[in-house]
């Protein structure tokens, strides 16, 4: 908790400064609000801390170009926050006064520190991710002492899963207080999406539904499946709490008619963050169409120089992430070996690579033996994967087929019924554009297009690279819930308002039942794993057996059985490396290439 309030603090101070001078660059600053100019005023206040978490991830790649990620990357960052808050002191204080406010209105930050208190035990303890404890926590420490080291990934050929993540963790592990490396950031992010999840409880006072309402409640249960494991600095809980976040917060926006191009640039800027964290996030990028077209249609200098400052800040995001991947493995994007541009004497032997690239996707389809089943046919895989699925994912996943041709057939009656009538019409009146994006009567179903099409896209990306349920569980659950939702919005819209009170009053009493039996549930399983001494300090990483190894006269662990080592034997491989991989010098810093092709 104190951890954490540390980072809500740096955050929002770091995401504050940011976003005002966002707002205020050329072609950011203004909005059209009938005849008169204002500036663009933030209206999500927890985009200063979601701002703020991307500018300090940043930051802790940058830094661990350098050095390690430790005391004095944090001395630096309270200076940066000190200073910000000198500067906006007064915009600052009111903008805390507003918040104190709204939260104090019907008792509302109760619910919030509820909501805190309840993330912050379940990040306390729990279960520790498997590959946290084969190569999270082995980043971590090497981002903590060394920041960045060529040829890491020689070493350990998972330690090349470069992710935005983990020198984040490394910014707020805390190790250099030389307790333990606290690992509570993928916590955090999950702590994020649950305040968002908490305007699910407007639905009933609306007495209507909107389209994040049903992604909202996927992802209350999205957190209730990782609950008990998301103290793991796990890429996955990263990235799948930031891809509801991104997309609760988007459908919130088209809810509202927000018209200024501000916030959707905002968005597809975290989108590109999410890339870094894990890369199959990249259909994200689909979602900036919305942005580009509104920026490209009617052009203006400011809306030009909204487009290249956007630009330039997605090439800022993606950099640092970027060059760590060469420094680590020498590739661009490890195991992508298409993109084939330098040949460092540390480089990761492609052949390496690509047998590395051939088992992530063959144990995605439920094989680990990627010598007998690398080449399986799609006829053969696929039963067996399915087969393979169980309980509710199973049901997700028919579900999520169901919306997709939902979807298909919506877009194409679309098309070709509603379009064509509309075109008629305005071929009548020759007075506005069918298909313009920012037009009011377009808007929503334009969106609900782009955002519909990119959850397919994701879908489809995850299906056919490495199709293992947690890598794609956030798409399983979404694309049902935003396509099938707003057919369910329709349908429920023709109904008279005592029919739709009655609905709304059954599906409340549901929601408020099924919470309870999924809370009751979580007590019970924790009981077992209840420990006191949690509440004071976290959960550490696993241990396990080891044995050593040698290269230049420095000691290196290896699991004697097993492929994990935990974080505190370091530095670890996952066998005895001796006359395979080689330092490049006399020192851990200087790096490692390997013997072997």
């Amino acid at each position: 908790m104190l951890i954490w309030v540390y980072v809500i603090i740096t955050t929002y101070l770091v995401g504050y400064g940011f976003l005002t001078s966002f707002t205020g660059w050329r072609g950011m600053s203004r909005k059209k609000a009938g005849h008169v100019s204002k500036t663009y005023e933030i209206r999500f206040k927890e985009s200063y801390l979601m701002a703020g978490v991307v500018l300090l991830t940043i930051f802790a790649q940058v830094y661990s170009l350098c050095s390690g990620v430790g005391l004095v990357a944090n001395i630096l960052v309270i200076i940066a926050c000190a200073l910000i808050a000198i500067y906006y002191r007064a915009e600052i204080l009111d903008d805390i006064y507003e918040m104190t406010r709204r939260l104090g209105q019907k008792g509302t930050w109760i619910i919030y520190l509820a909501v805190f208190c309840i993330m912050a035990y379940g990040t306390s303890h729990g279960f520790m991710h498997y590959d946290s404890d084969l190569y999270h926590a082995q980043a971590i420490h090497w981002i903590e002492d060394y920041g960045i080291v060529k040829g890491l990934g020689n070493l350990h050929v998972r330690l090349a899963y470069n992710s935005a993540a983990f020198p984040l963790s490394a910014l707020f592990s805390m190790s250099f207080l030389g307790k333990q490396s606290y690992h509570v950031m993928a916590g955090f992010f999950a702590l994020l999406l649950a305040w968002q999840c908490v305007d699910i409880r407007n639905a009933y006072r609306r007495g209507h539904f909107v389209i994040s309402d049903f992604a909202r409640i996927a992802a209350i249960y999205y957190l209730f499946t990782i609950y008990d494991e998301m103290m793991a600095p796990a890429s996955d809980y990263f990235l799948s709490t930031l891809v509801f976040y991104i997309m609760i917060h988007w459908l919130d926006m088209n809810v509202k008619h927000e018209k200024s191009y501000v916030p959707y640039i905002l968005l597809s800027l975290l989108g590109v963050f999410a890339i870094t964290v894990k890369l199959s996030a990249a259909p994200l990028l689909l979602l900036s169409i919305i942005p580009i077209h509104r920026l490209l249609t009617d052009r203006t200098k400011e809306k030009m120089a909204a487009f290249w400052i956007s630009v330039g800040l997605a090439f800022l995001i993606a950099l640092p992430f970027l060059i760590r991947n060469v420094v680590i493995s020498g590739w661009l994007l490890y195991p992508v070996t298409m993109l084939d541009f330098f040949g460092f004497s540390w480089k990761i032997p492609k052949g390496v690579a690509q047998f590395d690239a051939k088992e992530i996707r063959t144990f995605g389809k439920g094989y680990n033996d990627v010598a007998a089943y690398g080449d399986v046919s799609f006829a053969q895989w696929v039963p067996r994967w399915f087969s393979q699925i169980g309980g509710i994912s199973k049901v997700m996943l028919i579900l999520s087929i169901v919306a997709a041709a939902v979807y298909i057939a919506y877009l194409l009656y679309f098309i070709f019924v509603i379009a064509g009538q509309k075109v008629q019409d305005l071929q009548k009146s020759e007075k506005t554009k069918v298909f313009d994006i920012s037009h009011h009567s377009m808007m929503n179903m334009a969106d609900f297009f782009t955002i519909g099409g990119t959850l397919l896209g994701c879908l489809l990306f995850w299906f056919l690279s490495a199709p293992l349920i947690r890598y794609g569980v956030v798409y399983i659950w979404l694309v049902p819930a935003v396509i099938l939702g707003r057919m369910f919005i329709i349908v429920f819209n023709r109904f008279g308002e005592n029919v739709k009170a009655v609905i709304m009053k059954t599906l409340a009493a549901l929601f408020l039942m099924w919470l309870l039996y999924k809370g009751v549930n979580l007590v019970l399983e924790d009981t077992g794993r209840f420990d006191v001494k949690y509440l004071a300090e976290q959960q550490d990483y696993g241990t396990y057996s080891t044995d050593t190894f040698e290269l230049e006269g420095i000691t290196f662990y290896y699991p004697t059985e097993g492929d994990q080592v935990g974080y505190y034997p370091f530095p670890a491989a996952t066998h005895d490396l001796t006359g395979e991989v080689e330092l490049m010098g006399k020192e851990l810093s200087s790096g490692f290439i390997t013997t072997t092709n």
